[in-house]
């Protein structure tokens, strides 16, 4: 068996920073110009500010909780123009949160749930990849990586993050070959090497 701890390479990128607002800003309290569906995209994406806002001073519990009330209202109004990507987005941001705080199965539920929205975004799959590899689950993790590298095929936290699985999953010529790609964009992490040595992977 793999040792979940060893199986994470690809590193969590830190949800963005944003300016902190001084009170919490709702949905239902945000004015903007224009009809009624543009301000329900602007104050989502306002909540999705703040949200980033919080999470830099700390605020972590707060962050998701406003998070996770911009995706319920962003679900409610997303036939409005502009509101899936929107939507998009608020997932994206907090699976990152989640997969940080080390929330991994809610992360991957998140990213599943939503993942007929997220065919195009391979930044997206990399997380429910990441995600899956830390769960054990190696078959999704490959598949979401695969998905990712379509968009970015010379990403290498990806590959790496795919040759793991294939490993995990004793396909460790295959695990070869995604290494030698990897290994064209740049060196290898010497840690992430020895560990594919000691999975079985015949590295040259």
């Amino acid at each position: 068996m793999v040792p979940a701890a060893k199986v994470v390479l690809a590193p969590v990128e830190k949800p963005a920073a944003a300016p902190v607002l001084e009170k919490p800003v709702t949905p239902s309290v945000v004015e903007s110009s224009g009809s009624a569906g543009q301000r329900q995209v602007a104050a989502v994406r306002d909540v999705l500010a703040q949200a980033q806002g919080l999470w830099a001073v700390g605020n972590h519990a707060g962050a998701v909780e406003l998070l996770r009330e911009a995706l319920q209202s962003a679900e409610e109004s997303v036939q409005q123009p502009g509101m899936d990507s929107t939507l998009v987005a608020v997932v994206r941001e907090l699976a990152r949160m989640q997969l940080a705080l080390g929330r991994v199965a809610e992360a991957h539920e998140l990213l599943v749930h939503f993942e007929g929205r997220l065919k195009g975004i391979p930044e997206a799959w990399a997380l429910r990849a990441n995600a899956a590899q830390r769960l054990g689950q190696h078959q999704d993790s490959v598949q979401s990586y695969m998905l990712a590298l379509q968009s970015r095929p010379t990403e290498q936290r990806w590959l790496l993050g795919l040759a793991v699985s294939l490993a995990a999953m004793g396909q460790t010529a295959s695990a070869a070959e995604v290494v030698e790609r990897a290994r064209a964009e740049g060196p290898i992490n010497r840690e992430i090497a020895a560990y594919l040595r000691q999975m079985g992977v015949n590295m040259k």
